[in-house]
């Protein structure tokens, strides 16, 4: 990721679900920013106590895909998850307020970085799925797309921009249902690339399946676990921290 800062404001914020809250910010330093980097993600700097800190050491930031660029001005909108994880992003986004300061790290790239492939699973839920929405506009017409996305309601579900089908998962249940729902893939003689953001325990439950049952390689397999059950995202955070410390 590209380690400009750019300082930016709320141009807009609205609960377009029970579990989304969308929030547009714009800056002068976003003129370089283009359609192009939709789906790719930012950091964001979470004030604190209406105050932002500019300092990447120290900052409270938390990744959010792009999921669209204004043409004219570069202004990014970003998609928060509320009402169903505790941290400071989600506690922000519910009372952030037009004219407020957010700083803007990045952006950087994509996970997946081959464009060219026969088949692609795509598995995402809220908090995925803007890089979901991203991959599925990039990715070729010929390429035959199993896409996945597990919302909490019916409510929850968003529009994707794409003709492309997305199967949408409305369950408080995702671990059973999204892997029940992966037994019925067809898989050709070229294995898929794969992509999974998810809950960290559902992306390995997710990971061993395909692996085991559908003898797709590790190495085809773009996985990221966005949150964990049961932690906080400052705890999760840390949990990562430790982990990346030890491997």
């Amino acid at each position: 990721m590209g380690k400009q800062i750019r300082k930016a404001n709320i141009l807009s914020t609205q609960q377009i679900t029970p579990h989304l809250q969308r929030i547009v910010v714009g800056s002068d330093d976003f003129n370089d920013l283009t359609s192009q980097h939709i789906g790719n993600y930012v950091k964001v700097l979470i004030p604190k106590n209406g105050e932002v800190d500019f300092n990447l050491k120290t900052a409270c930031m938390r990744s959010y895909t792009i999921r669209h660029v204004d043409a004219q001005t570069g202004a990014l909108t970003l998609d928060f998850v509320i009402n169903m994880h505790q941290g400071p992003a989600t506690d922000w986004a519910k009372i952030a307020k037009v004219g407020d300061e957010v700083g803007i790290a990045g952006p950087g790239p994509k996970k997946l970085d081959n464009y060219g492939h026969s088949h692609y699973v795509l598995l995402g839920d809220l908090t995925s799925v803007n890089a979901i929405k991203g991959y599925i506009q990039q990715l070729p017409l010929f390429s035959k797309i199993d896409a996945f996305v597990h919302v909490p309601t019916e409510k929850d579900i968003i529009d994707l921009e794409t003709s492309r089908d997305v199967n949408w998962l409305v369950t408080d249940n995702a671990d059973e249902v999204l892997l029940s729902a992966l037994q019925n893939l067809h898989i050709t003689a070229e294995p898929p690339i794969v992509f999974m953001a998810l809950e960290a325990g559902l992306v390995r439950k997710a990971k061993t399946l395909l692996t085991e049952q559908f003898n797709i390689p590790r190495g085809s397999i773009v996985s990221s676990g966005y949150w964990k059950k049961g932690v906080d995202s400052e705890g999760y955070k840390e949990l990562r921290q430790r982990d990346a410390q030890l491997a």
